[in-house]
């Protein structure tokens, strides 16, 4: 029986030197069953990992959430961190990352209780109210129109905004970014999706500039390309959840109107091109305009087939566009 290995690898905040978090032993193809390293099955960090500071061994598992490492391997880190953490500042922050990356309440009420951050609150209010089942959809019974938790939601989303205000631009995408992640670890209600959807947008808003009257400005660097691109992302499941909620469809067209206007300019892009088409198809079956919702229709195929253009091998784009009766051989 052959036994795998799992390893991590990232350079630290501050070092030039790349730090590997692994098994023991090095073979990669190890077959030895009487192999300690291999015939557990359990993570086995270098030490040279493990005698790293606390903060630069968070700040190596949050290197490893973000590349999508092996999930054992960074769930090891995020708890050896924790165990090296003295400061409440980095104790909840390492707290609040355990959290949301394995899902356990426990430990997003030990944030709360810990942080002086309202970021670090503000997310793990929201994570305990994502983690209820009740808030989940449940397909064998009607969609819930509330959100068990409301109290909280709303103390933890004011909580995101206010303390994001004049943040660094890299922190307010973190927190998008997190936000999205509990849109995505579970089916939410429609409500709440709404509202984690909504405060990403805002937040998102604030930071790029953008406003319904005016061009969004181009983005000047890689954090406010991510970021536009985060809120974009953000924008098609909100546009969803909103349609579910009996949202007018000119409200979901004007609250729309920033995102729609930078994707407008990104026809180079396939992921852009994609995301436009979403939300554009949801605008076609929303606004009670003919006129209007047939050219949200024509604008969201002709995205699709820029999509296409640009990466014909994708077939999500393909089933799309054959569920619409669109020719792509012309």
């Amino acid at each position: 029986m052959s036994h795998s290995k799992r390893t991590a690898s990232g350079a630290t905040k501050g070092s030039s030197t790349s730090k590997r978090a692994r098994t023991t032993c090095t073979d990669p193809d190890c077959t030895d069953g009487s192999c300690p390293d291999c015939a557990d099955g359990a993570i086995h960090l270098d030490p040279t990992v493990l005698s790293l500071p606390a903060s630069e061994l968070l700040d190596l598992a949050e290197h490893e959430d973000r590349t999508h490492s092996d999930r054992s391997i960074v769930t090891s880190l995020y708890e050896h961190a924790l165990s090296k953490c003295t400061t409440p500042e980095l104790r909840s922050r390492a707290l609040l990352r355990l959290a949301e990356y394995v899902g356990y309440a426990d430990y997003a009420s030990q944030a709360i209780t810990e942080a002086n951050s309202d970021v670090i609150k503000g997310r793990a209010r929201v994570l305990r109210v994502c983690l209820d089942p009740n808030n989940w959809v449940d397909p064998d019974a009607e969609s819930s129109e509330k959100v068990e938790g409301l109290d909280e939601l709303d103390k933890g989303l004011k909580e995101i905004e206010s303390g994001l205000s004049g943040t660094e631009k890299d922190v307010v995408l973190d927190s998008v970014v997190a936000l999205m992640g509990r849109v995505e670890a579970h089916e939410l209600c429609a409500p709440l999706c709404n509202r984690l959807t909504d405060t990403a947008l805002t937040v998102s808003y604030a930071v790029l500039g953008w406003t319904d009257h005016a061009d969004p400005a181009d983005p000047v660097d890689e954090k406010d390309t991510e970021l536009a691109q985060a809120a974009s992302a953000a924008a098609v499941r909100w546009s969803q959840s909103a349609t579910e909620c009996s949202v007018p469809g000119t409200q979901i067209e004007s609250r729309l109107l920033p995102v729609l206007a930078y994707l407008a300019n990104q026809t180079t892009n396939f992921e852009a091109c994609k995301l436009r088409a979403q939300i554009m198809l949801v605008l076609s079956g929303v606004l009670d305009d003919d006129d209007a919702a047939l050219r949200a229709f024509d604008s969201a195929v002709e995205s699709l087939l820029l999509a296409h253009k640009i990466t014909p091998e994708d077939m999500d784009v393909v089933r799309q566009l054959a569920d619409l009766d669109i020719d792509t051989s012309v």
